[in-house]
């Protein structure tokens, strides 16, 4: 949702009360998102695909694709409400050769951050044809949005309240978010989802701090035609918190 007046007058238009709406626009998250083209207003805040650029001792053998590489520094500091690093870059990968979908959990390797001023080696893709090609790079730009829950986020289906207004007054029809495109990625906020989102059932009271949206996109699956892949990068937020990178969670969902 880039306007949350937009979702208002929306709302308004099919009769919704201006309290309902009101407690609807309170559930939104701040949401960084980053396309390749900075017609929207965004800033230069990282590159799409391309090789990942590591320090010496990072093992990376191609397996996983590199989907993105995010300046910290450069995201807008209202677009998240993460403990994110304000500095160096992260590295998102992505798998984009099981069409049925994986959940990584120990050690996936999917987020690796470098801090700032680490020197690193652009690595090449392993020989022996085994890996896919690299995804083509471009520049990403980044813009702060507005996220809004779907009715099987925890947000609203945790409360019985706001679970009867979602589905009363159909509160999660008058969000204009668009599509995440395949050459986009966005932090934050809540999972945009052909299925249910990865991470329902957690909860802040959860052993360290509840599982959070990291970042999402969607890619295409060579080889397998018509099928595309929603990786959700998923991490508890006290490990965020922490920086240990290396605790998140790779979740892949497909649809055709």
């Amino acid at each position: 949702m880039d306007n949350p007046q937009t979702y208002r007058d929306a709302a308004r238009e099919k009769g919704v009360p201006e309290h309902v709406i009101d407690h609807a626009l309170r559930l939104t998250l701040p949401q960084t998102e980053l396309t390749t083209s900075g017609a929207d207003g965004g800033v230069p805040a990282g590159r799409y695909g391309g090789l990942p650029s590591l320090p010496a001792g990072v093992e990376w053998d191609g397996g996983l694709d590199l989907v993105a590489t995010v300046d910290c520094a450069a995201l807008p500091p209202d677009g998240f409400d993460l403990p994110l690093p304000r500095d160096g870059h992260l590295l998102f990968f992505a798998d984009r050769t099981d069409p049925d979908g994986a959940v990584l959990i120990e050690d996936s390797r999917s987020v690796i951050h470098v801090p700032a001023g680490t020197p690193t080696t652009e690595r090449a893709l392993p020989g022996g044809g085994g890996a896919l090609p690299a995804l083509g790079p471009g520049p990403l730009y980044a813009r702060t949005v507005r996220s809004f829950p779907t009715g099987a986020d925890d947000a609203v289906h945790s409360d019985p309240e706001t679970s009867r207004l979602y589905q009363e007054y159909r509160l999660g029809d008058y969000d204009r978010r668009r599509p995440v495109r395949g050459d986009s990625l966005i932090l934050g906020g809540y999972a945009y989802s052909p299925q249910d989102p990865p991470i329902m059932g957690s909860s802040p009271e959860d052993e360290k701090g509840g599982w959070v949206l990291l970042a999402q996109t969607q890619l295409d699956m060579p080889g397998v035609s018509g099928t595309t892949a929603c990786p959700f990068w998923i991490i508890q937020r006290d490990e965020l918190g922490a920086g240990n990178f290396a605790a998140a969670a790779l979740v892949t969902l497909t649809y055709h």
